[in-house]
């Protein structure tokens, strides 16, 4: 299916207002803690089948905003766990801070 250039202006707008919204909202010293995935850590190629799973780290790549994966340990599986730490853009820096603090606070990877 293709898009017409006019569609296709359309979801660029809206992505600029939701860039735009979210820069806002995180000013120079806020982070957004969100989930890296809906689940505990995929068993190899296994996201391949989950194409829906992907949004929750994509969204933020498509937005060109810095997001820093963050283990925060273990599950009552054994399965890793662990969030993704977002910063406004270009300011890179903080959400590796953040990530860094959090990893030193939650035992950070540990070998499954």
């Amino acid at each position: 299916m293709k898009m017409s250039k006019k569609d296709t202006d359309v979801f660029i707008s809206m992505l600029d207002a939701f860039r735009e919204e979210l820069n806002t909202m995180l000013g120079d010293d806020g982070v957004l803690f969100y989930p890296t995935m809906p689940r505990c850590a995929p068993r190899h190629n296994e996201p391949l089948t989950r194409i829906f799973d992907f949004p929750y780290c994509g969204i933020f790549n498509a937005l060109g905003l810095p997001s820093t994966a963050c283990p925060l340990g273990l599950s009552p599986a054994g399965l890793p766990t662990g969030l993704q730490v977002i910063g406004k853009q270009y300011n890179d820096w903080l959400p590796i801070h953040v990530t860094e603090e959090l990893s030193r606070a939650f035992g950070g990877w540990v070998i499954p």
